[in-house]
């Protein structure tokens, strides 16, 4: 069940398309895909997830998008791809790492305060004035967005990722 990861500048096809599934909007992949961080990961099969990290500040790195293949949730592929992402942020000196997801996503808002996000915001009619599109979810109309963060303790440790 573990992955490994592979930091990527460019998408492959399949990648992007996994890309897509957590964020539709190619015109905003666009605007922060260059300024980030890609990593795929891979399990014993192929391609299992990806994870996008874009700087914020010196202190603040965000979770832009992270998505697990269709077939492979339920795994604890995505608990992983959090996992990594935490300790490369610590790896590189920040001390915040912050993911923002709709107010639909029932079982990643659930995932991240799991593993210790918390709320720190809400932003009222995000999704219905920043995408073009309609988003249902869960039987719901996506509206609002939540952002969380999760605080990088000293004790954490250095990881060793590049």
């Amino acid at each position: 069940m573990g992955l490994t990861y592979q930091k990527t500048t460019t998408p492959t096809p399949e990648q992007l398309k996994l890309l897509l599934l957590a964020d539709p909007s190619r015109q905003l992949l666009a605007t922060y895909l260059p300024h980030s961080t890609i990593y795929a990961a891979s399990d014993h099969s192929g391609l299992a997830g990806i994870v996008v990290l874009c700087p914020q500040s010196k202190q603040v790195v965000e979770i832009m998008t992270i998505a697990v293949i269709p077939a492979k949730q339920r795994q604890g592929y995505g608990r992983q791809l959090l996992e990594f992402s935490r300790q490369w942020a610590a790896g590189h000196g920040y001390q915040t790492v912050r993911i923002a997801t709709g107010t639909t996503s029932l079982t990643q808002l659930y995932l991240y305060q799991q593993v210790g996000f918390r709320v720190v915001a809400v932003e009222p009619d995000y999704f219905t004035t920043t995408y073009s599109q309609v988003i249902i979810e869960n039987g719901l109309t996506l509206r609002d967005r939540l952002v969380l963060e999760l605080a990088i303790l000293p004790t954490d440790g250095v990881a060793t990722v590049s």
